[in-house]
């Protein structure tokens, strides 16, 4: 969404998130307002607060982001002046439990229909103007208006290659997805009955290959990730799979960089003869441990084509197998679930003792929009026994679950009905937020909830609360559907056997996927060798100085891939940049004088290497000095025997001085002013870090910078790495 408004040109879009629980208990404590990212304003003062829900389990931390913004949480009970609440997202497939809560929901595809809901949002209208209008508006729900009718899910003509996001957000630390990512297509034609998103995204839309493989190397030209993903339901159904891996390795020589593919269908792995495509461990989605059951859920894997794909990944090198697996479905028995752990077994006897694999487990959720949307989930005490079940049978394979107590309350608020929403805002006012967290999930408040609600009693073609929402799907075929699962009988791909006449498409439909066994695979060039080094002295300080040592490296890495510098990579098959940094500091602790040497492959003037760095770098970090190096030097690691550190906000700075008198922690100190002192210290010696000595003292300070690094030369010298060779060096020895 944030992408689709900056593009268009209109909007101020500034990002937040939920605080983490130990600042939220802060926030919460000192009265502290929820603030943006970019600018550090209140969220409050915004015109448009969006929310983008992709999972009912987070519908309190929704709730309790309303509170820090010190809104009412009940939209009839808002002010003329308040921020308008919206809500986007696949977590809003039954948006009932929330219509009290938000203002505005656009319900689908935010390529289909967002841009005009926004100009009228951000008018110059009155608030309650605006609400009206936006109610006139196909594909959202103003529940202040709502007074009966269907409101369709969006759904967008194509994917086109202007909505995908290029210029994407790089975050300093480390996270889960830490890549560049490009969609290659939306939606599935394998109709698995217990799969919302397949129903909400049809029909299937493709990109092509060559706007895939564009985006894929422009993202990576502008975030300067090593790694890129493709985002798709089903990979190996894409029509023009060949032509996009034989591309994926043109660009991973190129760039140097590895595009990870998503896991490949178990019936697709035996036809692909790459090694590369390998490497690591891989995913399969299996969802039952038998052939009843997967005919049961439209996923019809023999046991045989299973086990084959694990041989093929074992025989090709793959480091470990991950299988998915789910309990609780519509006709499952004992057998089945002993099953999963049967199969988890097989494949880990195929993989061998050396290589993991491991069954991932979760619990059954019937999802609004599906065939499946009338069955029931078993009791979370039932789930939890089919768990142990799994675990209790299970030798060589590692079993991994998520708690179904978790299952349970996502269930009922996808779920229900009006009644959902009361029972949600009383979990929210008695203390449950992140629920989706499993160490901070409060099942004590949510038990006692969920007993009084009641369990919900669907029968095949009831009225569901959620019918008002018009994804495409026709209700009949659902109910088809859901009868064929009774009956364990497969409704074919539609590529295969033409159309089902679901309703979700005009009857077209796409051609069947290249076979994979041509895959052709790109012999990578022989790297060029180093032919220049540089070093570099750049600054750490405002909040950079709260990035940790690896997540600078990472920075830098990403910096220098996105500068453009022709950089030298090592040799096989994982290539990286060799960068030599300054001893670390600690986390917390600016820095004038951190250091960094690199190599090229190509002579280049130092004034270019300062030009094409200084716009790529983030806020907190500048180079102050570039130096081409000659001759032999050694690594800034290696060289330094003493550090100058500022110590800001010094409370006592007499009581300091008195302590260091005489000591050996440093080499010097001197006051600057009335609370800033200069201390000089050996860096290797841990004792003699300034924030221990500062502690040791009980004397109190506000931040510490470090601003400069030396080494003794010859003479006995303090001289600034950067100014002296390694003949200039004096003999440690």
């Amino acid at each position: 969404m944030r992408h689709l408004l900056l593009e268009a040109g209109d909007f101020c879009v500034r990002r937040g998130f939920h605080p983490a629980s130990d600042m939220y208990r802060i926030m919460k404590e000192r009265d502290l307002p929820w603030l943006d990212l970019e600018a550090g304003d209140p969220v409050r003062e915004s015109s448009v607060v969006g929310f983008g829900i992709s999972t009912e389990i987070l519908y309190t931390n929704v709730l309790s982001l309303l509170d820090l913004m010190k809104l009412e949480l009940r939209s009839e009970n808002r002010q003329t002046g308040d921020p308008i609440i919206l809500a986007g997202g696949g977590g809003l497939a039954n948006p009932v439990p929330l219509m009290p809560f938000v203002d505005v929901f656009f319900l689908g595809e935010a390529e289909a229909g967002l841009l005009p809901l926004m100009r009228v949002l951000c008018s110059g209208m009155s608030r309650e103007n605006k609400l009206q209008r936006a109610a006139e508006l196909p594909s959202v729900l103003v529940p202040r208006y709502y007074s009966g009718g269907t409101v369709r899910w969006a759904v967008a003509d194509r994917l086109n290659i202007a909505d995908a996001p290029v210029n994407q957000i790089v975050p300093m630390a480390k996270v889960t997805h830490d890549r560049a990512v490009v969609e290659i297509s939306r939606g599935c034609t394998r109709g698995c009955r217990f799969c919302q998103v397949s129903q909400l995204a049809r029909p299937v839309r493709e990109r092509t290959p060559e706007d895939v493989l564009e985006l894929i190397q422009k993202a990576v030209e502008s975030t300067g990730w090593e790694q890129a993903g493709v985002l798709t339901l089903s990979f190996s159904d894409y029509s023009k799979l060949n032509t996009l891996l034989k591309g994926f390795t043109e660009i991973e020589e190129k760039l140097h960089v590895r595009i990870s593919q998503p896991s490949l269908r178990p019936d697709t792995l035996p036809g692909i003869q790459s090694k590369r495509f390998f490497k690591g461990s891989i995913t399969m989605a299996p969802e039952a441990g038998t052939e009843r059951m997967r005919r049961i859920i439209n996923k019809p894997l023999s046991r045989e084509e299973i086990l084959l794909a694990a041989e093929t990944a074992s025989q090709m090198g793959a480091s470990g197998i991950k299988l998915y697996f789910m309990i609780g479905l519509p006709g499952e028995t004992d057998e089945d679930v002993v099953a999963i752990a049967e199969l988890a077994d097989t494949v880990a006897g195929i993989m061998g003792r050396k290589r993991k694999v491991t069954a991932a487990v979760s619990p059954f959720v019937p999802k609004p929009h599906t065939p499946f949307q009338w069955a029931h989930q078993p009791d979370h005490k039932e789930l939890w026994r089919r768990i142990q079940l799994v675990r209790s049978n299970t030798r060589r394979a590692k079993v991994a679950w998520n708690d179904p107590r978790v299952s349970a309350v996502e269930y009922f608020l996808c779920s229900r009905g009006e009644e959902s929403q009361s029972i949600l805002e009383r979990a929210y006012r008695e203390g449950a937020v992140f629920d989706g967290w499993s160490d901070l999930f409060r099942w004590d408040i949510w038990e006692k909830l969920l007993d009084e609600a009641g369990h919900a009693d669907f029968k095949v073609g009831d009225n569901l609360p959620w019918n008002f929402v018009d994804t495409g799907v026709n209700r009949q075929w659902l109910i088809r559907e859901y009868k064929r699962a009774s009956d364990e009988e497969v409704l074919p791909d539609c590529r295969e056997a033409g159309c089902s006449l679901c309703g979700g498409c005009n009857g077209e439909v796409l051609p069947f996927p290249e076979p994979v066994s041509a895959v052709t695979v790109v012999e990578r060039s022989e790297q060029r060798p180093a032919v220049e080094r540089i070093r570099i002295r750049f600054t750490k300080t405002g909040l950079s100085r709260f990035t940790s040592h690896l997540d600078m490296v990472r920075m830098w890495t990403r910096a220098l891939r996105r500068s453009g510098l022709p950089m030298y990579y090592s040799p096989g098959y994982a290539r990286r940049m060799k960068l030599v940094f300054s001893q670390p500091i600690p986390l917390g602790m600016g820095s004038e004088c951190e250091y960094l040497d690199f190599q090229l492959v190509e002579s280049v003037d130092i004034h270019r290497v300062s030009a094409s760095l200084v716009p790529v770098l983030p806020a907190g970090f500048s180079i102050t000095a570039v130096k081409e190096l000659s001759g032999k030097y050694r690594s800034p690691d290696f060289m330094v025997t003493a550090a100058e550190y500022i110590i800001h906000g010094v409370d006592r700075i007499d009581k300091l001085v008195d302590y260091l008198s005489g000591s050996e922690l440093v080499s010097s100190i001197s006051v600057l002013d009335s609370d800033r002192v200069c201390m000089v210290s050996d860096p290797r010696s841990r004792d003699s870090r300034p924030d221990r000595v500062l502690n040791a003292a009980g004397v109190r300070y506000e931040f510490i910078v470090r601003s400069n690094i030396y080494v003794a030369d010859q003479t006995g010298q303090l001289v600034p790495v950067l100014a002296v060779n390694e003949g200039e060096i004096a003999n440690e020895g």
